[in-house]
């Protein structure tokens, strides 16, 4: 918990895992209540910095990622850390969904991206500082996990076309797949697995498997003044 005594819920997943969807369908829910606050990744900002040709960081990075690892990554940490701060200031006691957080940044993008020798250890060395100087004023309280095997998300990103996601290769997801695995195993909070690998567009009882499943989380984190809805079929 932090010092506003919001509790922030982390949905975890490899691109294409289905991490978005969840927490759209989780908004749609609990859209009535005021007391859970629902922050998806911050995709929107990365596209807003371009470069003459109009490029996008986003594509940039994807392209070449040893020139632009770190600054893909700084701008990715100042903005999700500039969005948690906005939520947590103006909904103080609140519960707090996120897709993704700063933790998954740095011990998953981050680590791989220097691992890989794409950041040079001067770069990392920064980045470090900056998460230990901000990170310890947003614990996570819980994570969900999304986990997908890494050729059901390529085919996923391959069929939705986002726009900056047309180079992302195989190799690249299982990675991240790694990473992500090495990072959920060394949590301490409590985590919830979910099987990502399931079409949750083609079978509803997954979907509400899923919902049913986070809402138990929710209710663990009920702070006084919350209600929580009652999750039934009604809803699927």
């Amino acid at each position: 918990m932090n010092a506003n005594n919001n509790k922030l819920i982390s949905i975890e997943g490899n691109i294409g895992s289905g991490k978005s969807t969840l927490l759209a369908e989780l908004q749609e829910i609990y859209s009535t209540n005021p007391k859970i606050v629902f922050l998806k990744e911050p995709v929107d900002d990365w596209s807003e910095i371009r470069d003459v040709n109009g490029i996008t960081m986003l594509e940039k990075f994807y392209a070449n990622q040893e020139r632009y690892s770190f600054p893909f990554q700084m701008m990715a940490f100042i903005s999700r850390l500039s969005v948690l701060k906005k939520a947590m200031s103006e909904h103080k006691g609140c519960i707090i969904i996120t897709e993704r957080s700063l933790y998954t940044d740095k011990c998953v993008f981050a680590k791989m991206l220097h691992d890989n020798n794409h950041i040079e250890d001067v770069n990392y060395q920064i980045y470090l500082k900056w998460f230990d100087e901000f990170s310890k004023d947003f614990p996570v309280d819980q994570v969900v996990y999304v986990r997908a095997n890494p050729e059901i998300c390529h085919q996923r990103i391959q069929t939705r076309s986002r726009t900056g996601e047309s180079t992302i290769s195989l190799d690249y997801l299982q990675e991240c797949h790694n990473y992500h695995d090495a990072f959920i195993t060394q949590l301490k909070c409590n985590v919830v697995s979910l099987d990502g690998n399931a079409n949750i567009f083609e079978k509803e009882n997954v979907l509400k498997t899923w919902i049913q499943l986070v809402n138990r989380i929710i209710v663990t984190n009920i702070h006084e003044g919350i209600i929580v809805p009652h999750i039934s079929s009604d809803l699927f």
